[in-house]
């Protein structure tokens, strides 16, 4: 540009540009340059010229060597990119991304005399596109982080997966998970995961334990339920997390967030992280993934529970198998009746926690994934039950149990379900067909009778009918009205049969033809369960052509189905207050969080002595007790209740099967008597109709 000249009109379009125009020649001095280089490097156009700013010192080292080649290759082949994107250093030091875009000048025979270029400022939309990136890193591993949490069964498997995903993303030094107690208003070490050379070390405080009320922060953390954080300056770590976090030679911030499952406090997450950083952009992230763990832990937690239930369900099962033969010989079935009852009783509280707390659950989980994991624990659970069941008919048959109306075809289908194993799964296997045939009339009745009781008498006929056909044949099972007030259940098989001898003694305990394979349990808890519904069963068979059962209960045309589900998530409008009375903290507190969350008010009380107290001096509209307390049992309390107002429905719960008639248990102050382990769902039914007892 040294000979030509700009118009006076074109120089002043180049210098109005907010970009930059300029040309340097082959030895990169700057030849030409527009006045807005000032606004992008902070340089002015005689500094340019006077060669004070040399390519080398504008351009950021990182990116120099690569323009250099690119401009070398220019003056040397006569190519050049079209468009360059590099960063530059301000005079005051600041880093801005820039684009060029590219031109040569060439003289008369082709050889380019300098290179032109106009340079844009691109820093804002380089910000834009590295947040970009940033948001769509972090999306890939919050999305690999539920789906590992979804597959978590312990809570290591929790804990590793929230220090494996959240290191990705943030510069954390270390992290503490600590689990509320409401009752106890206490924190309790669940587990601290730190980060030593390099390698991640997880141990587990199980008695490490505070008082939430020790300081502000916890206080803070608790009920307002809002994450903090403080900025720590190395060796100087404030309380109160100078307790577990070690001293620093760094700087940085120690993060607590509130662990939230459902809108309740289920713990609190604390994260070091180390360094100079932009806190407050963290937030929502850590906020986003102590929710998320905290419904992963709060579900293994359940599902743990319910293993080592059902683990020492199975082997009390298997024990009690094993005194019962022993036993038989000595003929000492009432000790094993007694020894029985109390395995039952005392399983039945843990499993009506368990069961209780994954129904309640159930009903507020939104997520497909999670509600599925919770089926599955209440399954397990009513399978649980079904054990304990079949204990405590060693002791006494259950004759009292909560029956509504329900369609008979949907506990049909269920037993279906968990038999499929047996009769397809299983045959399939050994080459075996069997042919299920179901005869389910739209007109059918509604039987009055308890789903999991009827559901299990159900499961044991078919068992036996397909064990009745080693080589395959037709299972008919069916539902039919009597008349207006009885329906019929019906299973027939094409098995081996049965003579009028086997036919007479078919429902006696401990009678089987199964030899050592048999128990000769089934069905008599069959016969058990159907006379607690008031109901009848019939067999007719003939050897060589099989077998069939009846089943008659009582019925009703009405569908309640739907008014039972609609209960457990009815809101108490009237604003009543419950007694609820229990020694096992596990079934006080399941029955403290369901009626807190309907909108009850509650008066729990641990033992007899505190519930009388409660009598003597409060108001309330409803009572639920356990029958077996250590010092006052619940028919006392329910006395008392009815002594001071006699329109107080009481509710007796009890891990017994006790045979109470029920002019008896009015008499002594009960208007309900529910079995352990109870289903949300009857237990709710029941209340609601306590409730609309008072109101008449």
């Amino acid at each position: 540009m040294k000979n030509e000249k700009l118009t006076s009109f074109g120089q002043s379009i180049l210098e109005a540009l907010n970009d930059v125009v300029f040309a340097v020649d082959s030895n990169y001095n700057f030849i030409y340059i527009t006045p807005s280089c000032y606004h992008i490097t902070g340089y002015t156009v005689e500094e340019f010229l006077s060669g004070q700013v040399r390519a080398r010192n504008l351009v950021h080292p990182k990116d120099y060597w690569r323009l250099l080649r690119a401009n070398y290759q220019a003056f040397k082949t006569g190519k050049l990119p079209r468009v360059s994107e590099f960063r530059i250093i301000r005079k005051d030091g600041n880093i801005r991304w820039v684009s060029i875009y590219w031109t040569t000048v060439r003289d008369q025979d082709g050889t380019i005399k300098y290179i032109q270029g106009v340079m844009h400022d691109i820093t804002e939309q380089k910000i834009a596109e590295e947040k970009l990136q940033k948001n769509l890193n972090e999306f890939k591993i919050l999305h690999s982080f539920s789906s590992e949490l979804s597959s978590a069964m312990t809570v290591d498997e929790v804990a590793k997966a929230i220090y494996d995903h959240i290191i990705q993303i943030i510069p954390v030094e270390c992290f503490f998970i600590d689990i509320y107690d409401e009752m106890t208003e206490q924190l309790r070490g669940l587990t601290h995961v730190y980060s030593i050379h390099g390698r991640k070390v997880m141990i587990s405080y199980p008695n490490y334990r505070f008082n939430i009320r020790s300081h502000s922060i916890w206080e803070s953390l608790i009920y307002d339920k809002k994450t903090t954080y403080v900025r720590y300056s190395g060796k100087d770590i404030p309380p109160p997390f100078n307790l577990f976090i070690e001293e620093s030679e760094e700087e940085g911030y120690i993060l607590s967030t509130p662990m939230l499952s459902r809108g309740k406090i289920l713990g609190i997450m604390t994260i070091q992280i180390k360094g100079n950083v932009e806190i407050d952009e963290y937030i929502p992230l850590i906020e986003h993934i102590a929710n998320q763990s905290a419904v992963a832990i709060e579900r293994v937690r359940y599902f743990t529970e319910l293993q080592e239930s059902e683990k020492s369900l199975r082997q009390a099962y298997e024990d009690l198998k094993k005194a019962h033969q022993q036993l038989l010989l000595t003929e000492k079935l009432r000790t094993l009746g007694q020894l029985a009852g109390g395995i039952a009783h005392n399983l039945s509280n843990l499993l009506s926690a368990v069961l209780g707390r994954a129904q309640l659950l159930k009903t507020k989980l939104t997520d497909e994934n999670l509600r599925r994991d919770v089926e599955f624990i209440e399954k397990a659970g009513q399978d649980a039950g079904r054990i304990i069941s079949r204990l405590r008919e060693f002791a006494k048959p259950r004759t009292h149990v909560t029956l509504v109306p329900l369609d008979l075809a949907n506990i049909i289908e269920e037993a279906l379900e968990i038999t499929k194993s047996k009769w397809k799964d299983e045959a399939e296997l050994k080459g075996i067909k069997y042919e299920i045939v179901k005869d389910f009339p739209e007109d059918r009745l509604m039987g009055i009778t308890n789903a999991s009781e009827l559901r299990e008498a159900l499961v044991n006929i078919i068992i036996n009918a397909i064990e009745a056909m080693p080589n395959g044949g037709r299972l008919n099972i069916g539902i039919y009205n009597i008349n207006s007030e009885k329906v019929a259940i019906y299973i027939a098989d094409t098995g081996i049969g049965m003579d009028a001898e086997t036919m007479a003694r078919i429902f006696d305990p401990f009678f089987t033809t199964k030899g050592e394979h048999g128990t000769g349990l089934g069905l008599s808890i069959v016969y058990e369960i159907i006379r607690s519904h008031n109901g009848e069963i019939f067999i007719e068979s003939e050897l060589g052509k099989g077998s069939k059962f009846t089943i008659v209960l009582q019925a009703r045309k009405e569908k309640v189905s739907e008014k039972v589900q609609k209960t457990q998530l009815k809101e108490n409008t009237t604003k009543l207050t419950v007694l609820i009375v229990d020694d096992d903290d596990s079934v006080l507190y399941l029955l403290k969080d369901v009626f807190l969350n309907l909108g009850y008010k509650i008066l729990p009380a641990e033992n007899g002595k505190k519930a009388l107290e409660y009598v003597n001096t409060e108001n309330f509209d409803l009572l639920i007790t356990d029958l077996a307390l250590p010092d006052v049992n619940g028919w006392e309390i329910s006395k008392a209740t009815k002594q001071k107002n006699k329109n107080i429905p009481v509710i007796i719960l009890t891990g017994w099967g006790i045979d109470v008639p029920e002019d008896e248990a009015k008499r002594r102050g009960a208007d309900y008597i529910i079995t352990k382990p109870f289903d949300l769902d009857e237990l709710l039914l029941v209340v609601n109709n306590a409730i609309q007892s008072i109101s008449k």
